[in-house]
């Protein structure tokens, strides 16, 4: 074995594993994060190779068929929708490995855009496609900035504030609950909701809309909102994302969409690294959800950093308001809600659980996302609730 060889081979498979933030901070050099891993198995198989080309075509074939295998699984269960996994741990690799294939709308560059006051949002007037293992979609967007034609600007009648989920993250336009709402009710339906919006955003985007003609606003509402409503009441900070913040953003998201050779053996060697640094295995899907039940039900922290922003809310808008929650785990945090209510009285509020229509076949089989059938339960029962409550005849 060439043992120069050999440490130039670790060292250049080292680097991008711990020194990513240096490739995504210094744009000249970014990419060159591409190469860094691919060399370095190269030069590392042909160390031990020891000058005999039949021995590193041997090795680099292994290593081949290792990445086959690991892309391919990724493929497999994004493509064929296996609804039970072969296994729960293979299920949580398959997952950790899929945040690292995994691009967002919020930090694209051809979708969205830096912006001051929040931070990011979409380009306006744009349309365009986002892509993940699990799906392929257009992105189409109006004058404000939302993912909504420009007709749904002028005297909507309904308002949906939220996060990805709202914003159909993985579906069409067309198959969202608010295009469902649409439909079903015949009335025009604004959805403002983006990407990674906690509802401190959500409530000042809610200022840019002209509400005249609303009769109802309906929040969608994530488990993840707690941090950013929590640190921006009673007073709001500055963006953390910059300018400079947002392309640094980008270019991760760029590492994370950009497919390069052995992608999957460098993800995988490096959560063997950084589990082993942790000394932890990562945590089940079942045992999150109970953490995040049993903390919602001791504290209320969720609820305590949600509803202020109903009173700001109100200070543009005054009628009723449809408040339900997804996330990543099957937790109703509107249970924790309707608890504080009951001592918090708020006039004109209403909770509307829509978890007991979700199962795993409503939700994507790797991402943490509802699909488009998952639309069509929520988007139905909202109506039916909506038309049972008759808010859109009151004046």
């Amino acid at each position: 074995m060439n043992f120069k060889l050999f440490l130039l081979g670790v060292l250049l498979i080292c680097i991008p594993i711990f020194r990513q933030d240096f490739f995504v901070s210094h744009f000249t050099v970014f990419p060159l994060y591409f190469v860094f891993f691919p060399v370095g198995i190269v030069v590392l198989l042909w160390s031990v190779s020891v000058g005999k080309l039949k021995r590193l075509y041997l090795l680099l074939g292994i290593c081949a068929a290792i990445e086959i295998a690991l892309i391919g699984s990724i493929i497999y269960m994004a493509r064929y929708q296996r609804f039970e996994p072969l296994s729960e741990r293979y299920f949580l690799w398959m997952r950790e490995q899929y945040g690292f294939f995994k691009s967002t709308t919020n930090f694209d560059a051809n979708l969205s855009q830096h912006d001051s006051l929040m931070g990011y949002r979409f380009r306006p007037g744009i349309i365009g496609r986002f892509t993940n293992p699990e799906f392929n979609v257009e992105i189409k967007t109006n004058s404000l900035g939302v993912r909504d034609d420009e007709a749904s600007l002028q005297n909507p009648s309904i308002v949906v504030l939220g996060d990805s989920h709202g914003m159909g993250w993985g579906v069409e336009q067309q198959e969202r609950f608010s295009e469902v709402l649409e439909k079903q009710l015949n009335i025009k339906v604004l959805n403002t909701a983006i990407t990674s919006y906690g509802t401190h955003r959500e409530a000042k985007l809610l200022n840019q809309v002209d509400l005249d003609s609303c009769k109802l606003v309906i929040i969608q509402y994530c488990d993840n909102d707690l941090d950013e409503n929590r640190v921006n009441f009673p007073n709001p900070q500055k963006s953390a994302i910059d300018a400079r913040a947002f392309e640094v953003a980008g270019k991760q998201n760029t590492i994370n969409k950009t497919y390069y050779p052995f992608k999957g053996i460098f993800l995988s060697l490096r959560s063997l690294i950084t589990n082993a640094m942790k000394k932890s295995p990562p945590s089940s899907p079942v045992a999150s959800a109970q953490k995040v039940a049993n903390d919602s039900n001791t504290k209320l922290e969720h609820a305590e950093a949600f509803f202020p922003y109903l009173d700001r809310i109100r200070s543009v808008y005054k009628g009723p308001i449809v408040i339900f929650d997804l996330g990543v785990y099957n937790h109703p945090i509107v249970e924790e809600f309707e608890t504080y209510q009951a001592t918090h009285p708020t006039q004109d509020i209403y909770f509307f659980n829509v978890h007991p229509l979700l199962g795993q076949r409503e939700y994507f089989t790797i991402d943490d996302h509802i699909n488009a059938a998952g639309h069509t339960k929520i988007g139905l029962a909202l109506a039916d609730y909506i038309q049972k409550n008759d808010w859109l005849r009151k004046p």
